[in-house]
């Protein structure tokens, strides 16, 4: 059986869905998968023990989180010996104009540059406004930014952006050609 290291980190809780939902992709391909978060790594992590990676985070005003830079920065070496997923979580991935794909892609290229890590495979992931767990200051700020691009306005509901189909596809052929598990 294969085991598989699912690795996130996310300032709202949304890219911790977004793990979980991944795991459960990679357990239904006869494969074992462990969920981590890069802010709360537990004790005697062994990166040896996986067949293949993946990692999702979430990109806040450019950059993403910085536990997921320092675990992938120093782990960079061990990540790139088998293959690898990188899942990048955006508001930048929801509008799919060039300009959008263009933000959300240099994001990516960013967080590879930053830590030395190259993934076999990388994905933007149009991510969530979550209003209603977002402080008044956040909530007003996102607000604007979203009205501005024509976006979602209603604060008293979260929005989520993310095509579980189109994610579970980019999941799915990523297990059938780089980890050869079985369907």
């Amino acid at each position: 059986m294969r085991k598989i290291l699912v690795v996130y980190a996310t300032t709202d809780g949304y890219t911790r869905k977004v793990a979980l939902r991944v795991a459960g992709w990679c357990n239904a391909f006869e494969a074992t998968a462990d969920v981590v978060d890069s802010a709360e790594l537990p004790v005697g992590l062994n990166l040896s023990e996986y067949t293949a990676f993946i990692l999702a985070g979430s990109v806040h005003e450019s950059n993403h989180q910085r536990s997921l830079v320092e675990f992938v920065s120093e782990h960079a070496k061990e990540l790139g010996r088998v293959p690898s997923a990188f899942l990048s979580v955006s508001l930048s991935a929801v509008t799919q104009d060039d300009k959008h794909r263009a933000d959300a892609q240099r994001c990516i290229e960013a967080f590879v540059e930053t830590t030395g890590w190259t993934p076999s495979v990388t994905t933007p992931v149009a991510g969530a406004l979550l209003y209603t767990q977002y402080h008044w200051l956040k909530r007003t700020t996102m607000k604007a930014i979203s009205a501005k691009q024509g976006g979602d306005t209603d604060t008293t509901r979260d929005f989520e952006y993310t095509d579980w189909g189109a994610l579970e596809v980019f999941v799915t052929e990523f297990l059938k050609a780089r980890v050869a598990v079985a369907t």
